[in-house]
């Protein structure tokens, strides 16, 4: 029996990773129907507490799971695909990657102070997306 059912987990397994490979991405939608896609080739998922770690290349994004609607395979990205370093100078405001402000700083330069990941910041009518790495 026990032969049986670790050849059926086998089995499933090669079929689920056979439809996963027919995707690109991995999309992540928040409540607030935003999202964000991750090339889903060397993917890594991870939970710790109350948050999923998602890493990739050795960046790795916190998303907390309250904040999650669904996670979806997708053949194009949506949200955020891209990264940009912020130059600007003045106050900004910082958010999740999920739209929950985190706080302020001085200036762009300082956001580079926070943990390794990716933040949206917004300085007065211009909002920039910065991966800290």
């Amino acid at each position: 029996m026990k032969k049986f059912l670790l050849t059926m987990a086998v089995a499933m397994s090669a079929v689920a990773n056979t439809f996963a490979a027919d995707y690109n991405y991995l999309t992540f939608q928040w409540q607030t129907g935003a999202e964000q896609s991750f090339t889903a080739s060397g993917l890594t998922i991870t939970f710790s507490g109350s948050n999923m770690l998602v890493t990739q290349n050795g960046q790795t994004t916190t998303i907390a799971l309250a904040d999650l609607n669904k996670m979806f395979f997708s053949n194009t990205a949506s949200g955020i695909s891209s990264a940009e370093k912020a130059t600007a100078t003045g106050e900004v405001f910082i958010y999740s990657v999920s739209g929950v402000e985190l706080g302020k700083v001085a200036s762009p330069a300082d956001v580079q102070k926070l943990g390794r990941g990716m933040y949206i910041i917004k300085q007065g009518d211009k909002t920039s997306k910065v991966l800290v790495k």
